[in-house]
């Protein structure tokens, strides 16, 4: 007991000093703590969180006038006065005569189609709305491209933009043929092209007089566009005629349109973002 109240008499100042410092570095550590958790009583500071903002997609009919309800442009007449209807919001082209026809370059146009809007009371009753072979699929209006008798070729196309950048889409293209006797597989041909990716139906795979579908997937590029081109094309000279009703464009998450049509060929090599092949 002696050499411990000695030791206490000896180093008392020291002591003092370690504890005093020990209490103001309690102190000073509670007050940092206190600022650094709390910015008031009962408010405490979080770090900032960063949000990538949530992509809309909008999941109506991308194609603008798909059904050819909404009207046309007149084109200036061409060989024999014939004046060609194109579609508002698409481009039509008409391989000009004496050219060769799409992906054919020894078959040579020798005729310009008729390309005009038929409304369904210009229809017999059995292809209108309703009827046994209705050539209508929506509204009022069907888009015919006919000859009565020489190769031709004829292209509609659309350019869709402001689409969000790496979303699937599903184009659906509805089309019928009248092959009128053709005995060539390949005297009528449909096809196609998404971003000038695409391939070739023939008519027997089409079938004579019933719609079929070109349907395709694509992944829209980042500058958010994604280019529809349909071609149809007749080889001989005989009569073809050609319709096209009810075209869409829906992200791939939402259900075809035409879940039961049969698809216009199934001999393409459809494998997704790749040109197509015909076998």
């Amino acid at each position: 007991m002696a050499i411990f109240t000695l030791f206490i008499r000896k180093y008392r100042y020291a002591l003092l000093t370690v504890l005093a410092v020990t209490a103001i570095l309690t102190v000073a550590l509670q007050i940092w703590w206190a600022t650094a958790v709390y910015a008031a009583e009962d408010q405490f500071i979080y770090l900032p969180i960063i949000q990538k903002p949530e992509q809309v997609i909008d999941t109506s009919n991308q194609i603008k006038n798909g059904s050819f309800e909404n009207g046309w442009t007149d084109m200036p007449p061409a060989a024999g006065n014939l004046i060609n209807q194109q579609p508002f919001e698409w481009t039509l082209f008409l391989i000009a005569i004496g050219d060769p026809l799409f992906d054919d370059p020894n078959t040579l146009a020798e005729g310009t189609p008729e390309s005009i809007h038929k409304k369904s009371d210009q229809l017999p009753p059995q292809e209108q709305p309703g009827g046994a072979t209705p050539l209508i699929l929506e509204g009022d209006y069907v888009y015919k491209t006919f000859h009565f008798g020489s190769p031709f070729g004829t292209e509609l196309r659309q350019t869709v933009t402001g689409l969000p950048s790496g979303t699937e889409m599903r184009i659906t293209v509805p089309l019928q043929v009248h092959l009128h006797g053709e005995t060539d597989k390949y005297g009528a041909e449909t096809s196609l092209w998404i971003n000038d990716v695409g391939g070739w139906a023939n008519g027997f795979e089409m079938g004579d007089r019933r719609w079929c579908k070109h349907e395709r997937l694509a992944e829209v590029p980042a500058n958010g566009e994604l280019e529809v081109v349909v071609r149809m094309k007749s080889k001989w000279a005989s009569a073809k005629d050609f319709f096209i009703d009810d075209v869409y464009m829906l992200p791939s998450s939402e259900p075809s349109p035409y879940p039961n049509m049969p698809p216009c060929t199934n001999s393409l090599h459809l494998e997704r973002y790749q040109t197509a092949v015909k076998e």
